[in-house]
């Protein structure tokens, strides 16, 4: 039925995301009020941003380079933060007194800071992060808020962190405001100012959403709320999938050591010798990723990240109907409940649709065990071409952007969850165990309730 509703034509999203731009990205109508042909051509650039062939393959040449260049500095073993990295200072890192081989971080932190500089770097630019040292801080804030702003929580409301996440809206809409200043100031050859003296590294299709709704007439302030949806997009899933993508690996030894050896020939780190170098110093560690190899080639990883989808993750799918529906259950549904006959609902025009797909990711009809982390549940092995890890029958769930963007999620993420597997080992702190942390409600992907303290020390 589900299928069914996400099929239907009478079925809308648009509701759903202006709710969404209203409530949660400060749009206060511009966007939401454009004619229908205008909003129609601005929703197919940020749909072409996941689903078009030559944007994925330029981004990701764009994100493996800076993953590579900032792999070994995830965390610099620097004990004053400031010389740390922006990631390292927000994970409260501490260099070990007796061992200055081993960093102490909060990993929850490191990772989701980490995942946002190179991501946002790679798609709209570094100067953007340079600019806005808390640029991300303040997306973090935002995104914990999600939900309860989404239902339309005001400022004034005492919910804890409610009116901390407004404050933290208003100050990404001003950096997004100047940026887009800046940027148009740039296209038209005047100088954007020495915050911003260039655009070359900001990707395409963000170029395009800024020349989209600069030829609507919208300004700067107008556009910001589009670019702030578009960062928290780039971001904050990917950013908290990887996290428990990487904790779900190294909680499991035995996984940990599988993972490694499938992907060496794709993903290694490596540090040159002092007799390779001529240099009587060491060198920094160096890092290999070869993307196509990671999605071709190494079934495992893959199938890590889709056990970790299925059991980290928790998307929903809003509709508002634009005309009445039919939905019949299933065969198998109707057997199951100890009926003879299946049953109809008939739902009406005007009535909004939530499809909680998290209840299908935990049915043990389809998945056996479904409260346990097992990765080779989705690996399938044919004899001609060896072994492949396959989504079914889990669902991908992509918001109004559909499985394509599952898909370029996915060659996102598995470059970072494979250079930090490669290059880093990961211990408890204190416990013998990496332990899962209990998890909280967020909009589309589980956070943590409290962060993990680990120690951090290079493989090679």
């Amino acid at each position: 039925m589900a299928e069914d509703i996400l099929a239907f034509p009478g079925a809308s999203a648009t509701a759903s995301v202006d709710r969404t731009l209203e409530r949660v990205f400060g749009d206060r109508g511009p966007i939401r009020n454009l004619s229908p042909a205008s909003r129609r051509e601005l929703d197919q650039n940020m749909i072409s941003f996941w689903k078009q062939t030559p944007n994925v393959y330029e981004s990701s040449t764009s994100l493996i380079r800076l993953i590579k260049r900032e792999s070994p500095n995830l965390v610099t073993f620097c004990r004053s933060p400031v010389d740390q990295a922006p990631w390292e200072r927000a994970s409260h890192a501490v260099v070990g007194d007796s061992n200055p081989t081993v960093c102490e971080v909060n990993l929850f932190a490191l990772v989701r800071n980490f995942v946002g500089h190179v991501t946002t770097s790679a798609f709209m630019g570094q100067a953007l992060n340079d600019t806005f040292p808390r640029l991300l801080e303040d997306l973090w804030k935002l995104d914990d808020q999600l939900v309860p702003l989404s239902l339309g929580v005001s400022r004034w409301i005492p919910l804890p962190g409610a009116s901390t996440a407004c404050a933290a809206r208003g100050q990404l809409l001003h950096a997004l405001t100047v940026f887009h200043e800046a940027f148009t100031s740039w296209e038209d050859g005047i100088d954007p100012g020495i915050k911003f003296r260039d655009f070359d590294d900001v990707s395409e299709p963000v170029k395009r959403q800024i020349q989209t709704l600069r030829k609507f007439n919208l300004g700067a302030s107008a556009s910001a709320p589009g670019h702030l949806s578009l960062l928290w997009a780039l971001n904050a899933r990917v950013a908290t999938i990887a996290f428990w993508n990487i904790l779900r690996i190294f909680s499991d030894r035995s996984l940990l050591e599988d993972v490694r050896k499938e992907i060496a020939p794709c993903a290694s780190a490596m540090r040159p010798s002092r007799e390779e170098t001529g240099f009587p110093f060491q060198e920094p560690p160096r890092l290999s990723i070869d993307p196509e190899g990671l999605q071709n080639s190494c079934p495992l990883l893959k199938a890590s990240y889709y056990e970790t989808l299925r059991l980290d993750t928790a998307p929903l799918s809003f509709r508002k109907l634009t005309s009445d529906i039919s939905l019949t259950e299933s065969i198998e549904d109707a057997q199951d409940a100890g009926l003879t006959h299946r049953r109809t609902y008939r739902i009406k025009k005007g009535e909004n649709i939530v499809i909680p797909h998290g209840i299908f990711h935990k049915d043990a009809k389809y998945f056996s065990n479904p409260d346990q982390y097992d990765p080779r549940r989705f690996i399938q092995t044919d004899h001609g071409t060896g072994a492949k890890a396959h989504m079914h029958p889990m669902k991908p769930v992509g918001g109004i952007f559909g499985y394509d963007s599952c898909m370029s999620v996915e060659r996102e993420i598995l470059p970072f969850v494979a250079a930090i597997v490669a290059m880093w080992e990961i211990e408890p702190a204190s416990d013998k165990d990496l332990i899962i942390p209990e998890r909280k409600i967020a909009n589309m992907t589980f956070l943590p309730k409290k962060d993990i303290r680990v120690k951090l020390r290079s493989t090679v």
